[in-house]
C-alpha cells in the first residue's frame, strides 16, 4: 500500500505535471507567449517524443541497479523543467524543456510500474491504485488552471513545479531496487491482476490491434492536448474549460478498474470496443454542442476511458501472444509513442490552417471510432508477432 500509494504521486507528477499540465495551461501560456496553434501542437509533439525516449531507455533501466537512481533523477528533471518553462519565452526553449520533462515522464512511468507491480513475498501489488495518480494529476492541473487568472500562467506553471516538488518526497525515498523474486513480470505496463482471465480464441489479430491502439494513441492525444483550447474559445464556455479538464482527471482516477472488471466479466474485445466507442463519442461531444453538459459528459467520457483502453489493449495482447508477451508489449509501446508524437502536431498544423482546433479534435475523434470498428469483428487466425 505504502509503495503503490508513493507510486501514485510519482505517477501524478510524471503524468500530470510533466505530460498534461500543458493541456490545462495551453490557452493561458499562448496568451501570454503569442504561441499560435502549430507551435502548440509541435511543443506537445516535443513532449511526447521525450515521453517515448523515456519509456524506451526505463525498460533497459527496469531490472539494473540503477533504477532508484534514474527514478530520482527523472523526478527532479520534471520539476526542474517544469519550472524553467517560466524562463523563458523562446519556442526553442520550451521544446528542450517539454522533451526534458516528457524523458522523466516515460522513465518515471515504466520505473516505478516496475517497482510498484513486480511481485513480493506478502505484498498484493495493486495496480488500481497505482494508476490512479494520473487521474489524480491531471484533475490537479485542471483545477491549479481554474483557480489562478488565464494572465497568469508564469504563476501556474510555478505553482506546479512547487507542488510536484512536495508530491515527489514519498517516490523519492520508496523506489526500492530490483527483486530477485523469481515470476517478475515480463512488462511493468499491465499487472496479471488487471487481465482478464487469458482462455479462448484470440479475440482478433495482434495487426488489427497494432493499428487500433497507433489510431487510439494518434486521436486521444489530439484531445488531450487541445480540448481544453477549444472548450475556451466556445462562446460561453470559457469560464468551464479548466474544470472539464479537471473532471476529466477524476474520471480517470477509478478508469482501470473499471474496465478491467468489465473486460472479466463480459469479454476483452467487448470492453475495448466499447472504450473506444465511448472516448471517440466523448471527444465529439464538445465539438458537436455549445452547451456546458456536452462539454462536461465529454470530458468524463475521455477521462473514464485513455487509462483503460490501454489496460484492456495489454490483456488483449496477453490473449493473444501469450507467449510473447514482453515483446508485443515492447512493439505496442513503441506503436503508441509514434501515434502520439504525430498526433498534436498534425492537429496544431490543422488548427492554424483553418483557425480553429475543432476540426481536428473531430478527425481524431473518428480515428479513435475507426479503430473500435477494427476490433469489433474478431479475426479466425491469430496473428504473427
Amino acid at each position: 500500500m505504502r509503495l503503490a500509494l508513493a507510486g501514485a504521486l510519482a505517477m501524478a507528477v510524471a503524468q500530470g505535471i510533466g505530460r498534461f499540465a500543458y493541456t490545462a495551461l495551453l490557452p493561458a501560456t499562448q496568451l501570454g507567449l503569442g504561441f499560435d496553434d502549430a507551435t502548440g501542437g509541435a511543443l506537445a509533439s516535443a513532449n511526447l517524443l521525450g515521453y517515448l525516449a523515456g519509456a524506451l531507455a526505463g525498460r533497459a533501466l527496469a531490472t539494473t541497479s540503477y533504477r532508484r537512481g534514474a527514478v530520482r533523477a527523472a523526478l527532479a528533471s520534471v520539476v526542474l523543467s517544469t519550472a524553467a518553462l517560466t524562463l523563458t519565452t523562446s519556442p526553442w526553449g520550451w521544446a528542450a524543456l517539454r522533451v526534458l520533462a516528457g524523458t522523466g515522464g516515460g522513465i518515471i512511468f515504466v520505473l516505478v510500474s516496475a517497482a510498484a507491480l513486480e511481485p513480493r513475498r506478502g505484498a498484493a501489488p495493486r495496480p488500481g491504485l497505482l494508476y490512479s495518480g494520473v487521474g489524480f494529476g491531471i484533475a490537479l492541473t485542471g483545477t491549479t488552471a481554474a483557480l489562478l487568472p488565464v494572465p497568469a500562467w508564469q504563476v501556474a506553471w510555478l505553482a506546479l513545479a512547487v507542488i510536484g516538488a512536495l508530491l515527489t518526497i514519498p517516490a523519492f525515498f520508496s523506489v526500492p531496487a530490483p527483486s530477485s523474486a523469481p515470476g517478475r513480470l515480463t512488462s511493468p505496463s499491465v499487472h496479471p491482476e488487471t487481465r482478464p482471465p487469458a482462455a479462448g480464441a484470440p479475440p482478433f489479430s495482434l495487426t488489427r490491434l497494432y493499428v487500433a491502439y497507433f489510431l487510439e494513441a494518434l486521436g486521444y492525444i489530439v484531445s488531450g492536448t487541445f480540448t481544453v483550447l477549444a472548450i475556451r474559445r466556445t462562446p460561453g464556455l470559457e469560464y468551464l474549460a479548466p474544470w472539464a479538464w479537471t473532471l476529466a482527471g477524476l474520471a480517470a482516477i477509478p478508469s482501470a478498474l473499471f474496465w478491467s472488471a468489465l473486460g472479466r466479466r463480459a469479454s476483452v474485445r467487448g470492453a475495448l470496443v466499447a472504450a473506444h466507442l465511448t472516448q471517440a463519442a466523448g471527444m465529439a461531444l464538445p465539438l458537436l454542442s455549445d452547451s456546458a453538459a456536452a462539454a462536461l459528459l465529454g470530458a468524463v467520457f475521455f477521462g473514464g476511458t485513455f487509462i483503460g483502453i490501454a489496460t484492456l489493449t495489454m490483456s488483449a495482447a496477453a490473449v493473444i501472444t501469450p507467449v510473447r508477451f514482453g515483446r508485443t508489449v515492447g512493439t505496442l509501446t513503441v506503436v503508441y509513442g509514434i501515434g502520439q508524437v504525430i498526433g498534436p502536431a498534425a492537429a496544431g498544423a490543422i488548427s492554424n490552417r483553418v483557425g480553429s482546433p475543432g476540426p481536428a479534435v473531430l478527425g481524431a475523434a473518428a480515428a479513435v471510432a475507426i479503430g473500435g470498428a477494427l476490433l469489433a469483428w474478431p479475426s479466425r487466425s491469430s496473428a504473427r508477432a
